[in-house]
Parts: C-alpha cells; sequence; structure tokens
C-alpha cells in the first residue's frame, strides 16, 4: 500500500465526471431559491474545491466563472490532470497537490466565498474530515457557502454488508490491474449470492443492491467501495459537526426540494408537517424517501430575505433551454421524484424560451406577456426545470464577457483532446457558469462546425476517419457496428441531428 494515501484508494485515477453543485452560480442560485441573502459574483470572488479529482468540474467553474479558483487533491495524477486544464483555460486557478492536512496549514490561502467537496466525506479518515473542517473554520468567509456531498444513513444501510465483501475480498486477494480485481470482488459476491446465504434471502435489498452495482465503470467501483475508511452518517450527525464551526444548514442543493412535498405520499406530509424542528424534520424526510446521498448547502451566517425579493430575484434571471422545447418531456425526472408538469403551463414557457434563437430570457418577460400568470407558478416552474436540468439559470452579461475567453479557450482544448480519447464529456458555458453535456462525438462535430463545415456527410466522414484509425466502432442498440457502411450511416444521421436540433443550443449556451 502507499505511504501517502492513508486509506484512500488510489491503485487507478477517478472518473472525469462534472457536478453542477459544485458551481458557484448554480449554489447562489438555489440559496436565493430558498430566501437566503447571497452577495453578487465579482472578480474579487476566491472559491475552493478540496477532492477535485480529475479536476473537470473544477476546470470548468474556473473558466465560466468569475474569481480565483483553488483545489487540492494529493493524487499527483489528478493534480497533473487539473493543472493540464487549467493552463489549456488560462483561468485564475491553482491546483495543488497537497493533502489536506498539508493545504490546511498553507499561509498563502486567501478567505473563499465558496468551499465545496463532493463525494469525500464518506471515505475518508476522521482526521482528514477534520483537516477540512479546519480549512472552512479557518478561510470560509462570513457569509460564504459550503457544499457537502456524502453517502448517508437509512438509506445506505442495506448496501454496507455489500461494500464490507468486496472490500474483504479484495484485501485478501491483492494482485492484477484494477479491471480484474474488481470483477474477481464482483464475482466472488456474484457466486455466494447464488448459494442463498440466509442473509440475502432475510434482505432482498441486498442482492437489488449488487444488480445495480454490476452496471457501474470498474473505477467508480473500486474508488466507491475499496477504501479503508469509509462512513454512513446520519444528516443530524453531520450537521453537528459543520454547527461547531459556525456554519449553519441552509438546503439540499436539489431544487424540487423546496417544494417540500415532492417526491412525498401525503400521508407522509401530513406527518412532516407537525415537526416544527427543521433539522429533525430533514431526518425524518430521509426514512420517508430512503435517502442514501445527500446533498448540503451550509452558510456561515445564513440572513434571510423576504419571499417577495426572492422571487423577484428567481424570476428576474434569465434562463437557457438546453434542447429543444419540443424535446422537453413533460413527464420529468427530478433528483427526487417523477413529475408531471402541466401542459397549459409549460409548454408555452417552453417556446417562449425557444424564441429569438434559444436568446436567454427572464421570467419577468414572460410575466409582462402573461399578466395573468401568478409569480409563484413561474417561480415553481423555473424549479422543476433547473432541477431536471431542462432549463439552465444564466450570468449577467458583464460576467459573460469576461470569461467567455477562457472557455473558448477549454473547450477548443477539450474538443482537440478528444480526438484522441473518450474522457471528458462535459464543456464549459460561459452563459451559465456551469458545464453542458457533449459527448466525444459531438465535441468533434462542434469544432468542425466551428471552422466551417456545415454538411453533415463531411462531419461524419471526418469523426469516422478518426475513429477507424483507433479502432473504435459505435454501439447501436446494444450491438457494436463493425461495417465502415454502418458506421458512416450512423453517424451522418447524428450528424445532421447536430446540425439541425443540436447546434443552436450549443450556440446559445456560448460552447
Amino acid at each position: 500500500m502507499n505511504s501517502w494515501n492513508e486509506g484512500y484508494f488510489t491503485d487507478s485515477t477517478y472518473t472525469y465526471g462534472y457536478y453542477r453543485e459544485l458551481s458557484p452560480n448554480f449554489l447562489r442560485w438555489c440559496l436565493t431559491l430558498k430566501g437566503f441573502a447571497v452577495p453578487e459574483s465579482s472578480d474579487d470572488d476566491c472559491h475552493c474545491e478540496l477532492g477535485i479529482g480529475q479536476g473537470v468540474s473544477a476546470n470548468i467553474h474556473a473558466a465560466s466563472s468569475t474569481g480565483k479558483f483553488f483545489g487540492t487533491d494529493f493524487n499527483p495524477a489528478h493534480a497533473a490532470n487539473a493543472q493540464e486544464l487549467a493552463a489549456a483555460s488560462g483561468a485564475d486557478a491553482k491546483f495543488f497537490e497537497d493533502s489536506f492536512e498539508e493545504f490546511a496549514e498553507r499561509d498563502d490561502l486567501p478567505k473563499f466565498d465558496t468551499i465545496s467537496f463532493h463525494g469525500i466525506w464518506s471515505w475518508i479518515s476522521n482526521e482528514n474530515r477534520q483537516h477540512m473542517l479546519n480549512i472552512v473554520r479557518r478561510h470560509l468567509k462570513s457569509g460564504g457557502i459550503v457544499y457537502n456531498s456524502y453517502n448517508c444513513l437509512p438509506g445506505w444501510a442495506p448496501a454496507a454488508p455489500l461494500r464490507e465483501l468486496l472490500k474483504l475480498h479484495d484485501s485478501y486477494h491483492v494482485g492484477g490491474g484494477i479491471d480484474n480485481r474488481v470483477k474477481a470482488a464482483l464475482n466472488f459476491v456474484e457466486e455466494m449470492i447464488a448459494a442463498k446465504p440466509a442473509y440475502a434471502e432475510k434482505v432482498p435489498s441486498f442482492a437489488q443492491s449488487f444488480d445495480g452495482l454490476k452496471k457501474h465503470d470498474t473505477h467508480y467501483i473500486a474508488h466507491e467501495y475499496f477504501n479503508d475508511n469509509w462512513i454512513l452518517p446520519y444528516f443530524k450527525d453531520v450537521v453537528e459537526m459543520f454547527a461547531a464551526n459556525k456554519l449553519d444548514f441552509a438546503m439540499t442543493a436539489l431544487p424540487v426540494e423546496t417544494f417540500a412535498k415532492v417526491g412525498l405520499s401525503d400521508d407522509a406530509w401530513a406527518f412532516l408537517e407537525k415537526i416544527d424542528e427543521p433539522i429533525l424534520r430533514e431526518q425524518i424526510r430521509d426514512y420517508f424517501i430512503n435517502r442514501q446521498f445527500r446533498k448540503d448547502l451550509f452558510v456561515r451566517g445564513a440572513r434571510r430575505i423576504s419571499v417577495t425579493e426572492a422571487y423577484e430575484k428567481i424570476l428576474g434571471t434569465r434562463y437557457v433551454l438546453t434542447k429543444p422545447a419540443a424535446d422537453v418531456p413533460l413527464k420529468i425526472t427530478t433528483s427526487v421524484a417523477e413529475v408531471n408538469l402541466t401542459e397549459e403551463i409549460y409548454r408555452p414557457l417552453l417556446e417562449f424560451l425557444q424564441e429569438d434563437n434559444f436568446r436567454p430570457k427572464p421570467f419577468t418577460e414572460y410575466l409582462r406577456r402573461h399578466p395573468e400568470k401568478k409569480p409563484q407558478e413561474l417561480v415553481e416552474a423555473a424549479t422543476f426545470l433547473v432541477d431536471a436540468n431542462q432549463i439552465l439559470p444564466c450570468q449577467n452579461d458583464a460576467v459573460v464577457k469576461r470569461v467567455k475567453k477562457s472557455c473558448d479557450k477549454l473547450n477548443a482544448y477539450l474538443c482537440e483532446r478528444s480526438k484522441y480519447r473518450e474522457e471528458i464529456s462535459f464543456l464549459a458555458s460561459p452563459l451559465t457558469g456551469m458545464g453542458v453535456a457533449v459527448n466525444r462525438v459531438k465535441q468533434i462535430y462542434l469544432a468542425l462546425s466551428k471552422a466551417g463545415e456545415k454538411s453533415a456527410e463531411r462531419l461524419a466522414a471526418a469523426v469516422w476517419d478518426i475513429m477507424s484509425r483507433q479502432g473504435t466502432r459505435l454501439v447501436f442498440e446494444g450491438k457494436k457496428l463493425e461495417s465502415p457502411e454502418e458506421n458512416l450511416k450512423l453517424l451522418t444521421t447524428e450528424a445532421e441531428t447536430f446540425l439541425s436540433k443540436e447546434l443552436p443550443v450549443f450556440k446559445a449556451l456560448q460552447l
């Protein structure tokens, strides 16, 4: 075992995921929705991410947001990738290879407006959790925001024995590459379940959890299940630790939970309404929705604004569609439940957002056209559509102008990198201060279209030339397409869709 990893799994690098909850713009929007006072973004802002992984989120936000960005990940491969991305964008970002203890002891760090850590809290030692809190206590500004996501109880309780089995097997069968180790551990558990142990018979969710786990990437499984340290706290335990560091729980970074009844039965809601104490109510809610993973927002010195002011700010924010209006389903999957949207409310609103080539627009503009609409109704619409990632809140024009260059440079680098390997499936939007999902093929299409290519056939041919030289084939409906003709046909169809439907949206997002 490496001496520097302190029990954290480092035998392979982490995935190249992106998480919008780490975006300062998204965090400010969520808190405003909930009725908290948040400052406007400025060039003096400073943001920090602890445990940046491959640095994808940190770099997308550094490129697309004002201010300075700092972050650390003690895995040198992660830090190197993050630094490479920062160099490509030219954003004001500094990423280190420090442990949390080393980072906490630095004397060259500013006071931060936000400090975020995603998927770290559950997998590190108690000492490292304390180092993270030391960083927060020492470097978070008054009024600053902390985002923390973590596995939690009660939802994770059935999976704890599964994790123990996988880790136990790996501990006694060390050797081979990470893929072989993960596959060996999965095969071991599968054979064990087939032998019908009493535990699996008594707790059906054990086998169900395993069936779901098998669908994940091996690197995800290794980092999720093979760490020496792994805790499953209750929400109230985390709240108490943060409260000791002058942090108030504000909300989850799940917008629909602002409307507390979403995802709950009438009986559950009636029960929760009887609970006046907010922390107790939030903890009990976790039982009703069987929550496994929390995304919590804390504020140092939380200040409230009136409902009227919050509504005015939310309705005055510009929003942009992430897909054509006709492609937005009226049955959407939010972070906590499937929701059926009312067609007569949502369809005209979506069509309004598509007008003028997807020009970003505030809902106040819609209200002026339709004074019969109720502000509360439109705030709710914004909440559900943002939660489902069908629309995104935008930054003001001055911010967009300042960050456009760094976004363009980062996106150009990512599109060029995508020619050689499929890793990062997101690009930075200066309009939103967030990442937008764009897969490898579409990144290549986008780069070629920016160079002036408008033919679907030539776009497809260019991508096929890259793929064929690398021995890569497309997969359609679960089947690998082997012949050049099949691959070119599918690529051409995708290019036609890209040019007619997706490119106008990407242009609106200023990708």
